[in-house]
């Protein structure tokens, strides 16, 4: 879509399930050649063996033998005057006088293939994928009860798409000119349930205002899977924190970001963030950025600062593998809701050692409610395992728990605003900047490292430990 921006990327797990289907289908084949032409000959007029003999060029022999054959198959008659005619099985052959005549075979066939319990639209075979990093959205109670009778009925409706997809054995179109039919389904016996994930993208407009969702190329209709989304991202909601991202900036000393932020329509304006751009280009220390830190784009770009940063410490003699560099997260209900989350953690993990030396100490903290929240401890488990052995829970609250902060310290940070306006934007609105300014990477370290080191009150650390260890030791009590 022309002049928009992606302000959001977040995956929803559609429910969808995996089914046997057994099913009989019709296909029309074409018949050899003497047999055809002879029958087509036929079917103009009724003619006589000799003629027939006569118009091919048959020997007697010849003759004799292809027409033995044809009356044999029921395909050919004699009639009372003496000549050859169709019979009723070989006129269902022509669609129309002078058309190729087609065999119909009745067969049987089976397969296994996926659809999502939305919409009922076959997905094929999609590879298996679990309920994590993404939105779960929940579809009719009917749809879960009657989804073997629903496959039934929407896999008749879909099957020469579903056949034109590649979905079905390739033997059911082998040797045809024509695609099959199916006649009848047998049987259909569900296999198991898993999530179908679809990306859903945020967009805004160049005055900032949001832009219309755009459809599911993967479904056949996206309208009801558009309205479950919608209710399920009203139930998530939060109040508007306009004036808590304001407090927070100025805690972070960051004057320039909130420049992007209309005061008037509380929207970000396109304008106002290419002017930033044009502005940052000269400097080369701080880069302004929309949406999530671990977006392609935006990760992407935290690598270019990040390269030679690493190739410095790879190179330097000095121990530098206990530097922490912390990854603080929100408490925000859309941070890690996408598969790319997953990824950028590996690769923020990965990128900690070489095979020789260790980079940087990675350090994960993940908003809890305290160091007995076993509930916030085990969402973090379900959602970002394998990538929790570095993670510890801290207790929520840094900075209101709406800004999140990677920083290296004394040589980049990353700040990530995430900002609800829930009358301008169904989800909320990240907004942040990449810098290596030595005064503001330096005041953004001591503002996290104040909160890490600090307390919720008398025995209450905000660092809780590891998310790991802790779930362990409380789920064996």
């Amino acid at each position: 879509m022309e002049n928009t921006i992606i302000y959001h990327e977040i995956d929803v797990l559609l429910p969808a399930q995996r089914f046997n289907i057994s099913f009989s289908y019709i296909s029309q084949k074409g018949l050899p050649f003497v047999r055809e032409f002879v029958l087509r000959l036929v079917h103009l007029t009724p003619m006589t063996k000799t003629q027939i003999a006569i118009f091919f060029g048959f020997s007697r022999r010849e003759i004799d033998e292809a027409i033995a054959d044809l009356v044999e198959r029921e395909e050919l008659m004699l009639t009372e005057n003496g000549r050859l005619t169709l019979t009723e099985k070989s006129e269902g052959y022509f669609a129309d006088i002078g058309e190729v005549p087609r065999l119909s075979l009745l067969r049987d066939s089976g397969t296994s293939l996926s659809f999502d319990l939305a919409t009922f639209t076959c997905l094929g075979n999609i590879a298996s994928d679990k309920w994590k990093a993404g939105i779960s959205i929940r579809v009719d109670d009917e749809n879960l009860s009657n989804s073997e009778a629903q496959v039934e009925k929407h896999f008749q409706r879909q099957f020469h798409e579903i056949l034109h997809k590649g979905f079905l054995s390739r033997s059911l179109v082998q040797d045809e000119k024509e695609a099959p039919t199916v006649y009848t389904v047998k049987s259909v016996n569900k296999i198991r349930q898993m999530p179908f994930r679809l990306t859903v993208r945020f967009q805004i407009d160049i005055n900032g205002r949001s832009v219309e969702r755009e459809d599911f190329d993967e479904l056949k209709s996206s309208d009801y899977v558009h309205e479950i989304i919608t209710m399920e991202l009203d139930r998530l909601a939060r109040p508007n924190n306009s004036i808590d991202i304001a407090k927070a900036m100025m805690e972070i000393r960051d004057s320039d970001t909130i420049k992007l932020i209309d005061s008037k329509t509380h929207s970000i304006n396109l304008q106002f963030l290419d002017d930033i751009a044009r502005l940052e280009a000269n400097s080369q220390n701080r880069t302004t950025f929309l949406g999530p830190i671990y977006s392609q784009a935006n990760w992407e770009l935290l690598q270019k600062y990040l390269a030679p940063l690493l190739i410095s410490r790879i190179e330097s003699k000095k121990d530098v593998g206990q530097d922490a560099f912390i990854w603080l997260a929100p408490s925000d209900p859309y941070w890690c809701k996408s598969n790319r989350l997953l990824v950028s953690l590996s690769d923020f993990l990965n990128k900690s050692t070489t095979k020789n030396k260790s980079v940087y100490s990675p350090i994960i903290y993940l908003p809890i409610a305290g160091n007995d929240d076993r509930r916030g401890a085990n969402q973090w488990k379900n959602e970002l395992d394998p990538c929790l052995d570095n993670a510890n829970g801290i207790i929520e609250g840094f900075l209101g728990g709406n800004v999140e902060v990677l920083v290296l310290e004394g040589e980049l940070a990353v700040v990530v605003y995430h900002m609800s306006i829930p009358e301008n934007y169904p989800v909320t609105m990240p907004i942040g900047f990449i810098s290596t300014e030595k005064e503001s990477v330096k005041a953004i370290t001591n503002l996290v490292k104040e909160y890490v080191e600090g307390s919720a009150g008398y025995g209450r650390p905000n660092d809780c430990g590891r998310i790991l260890k802790n779930f362990k030791q409380r789920s064996s009590n």
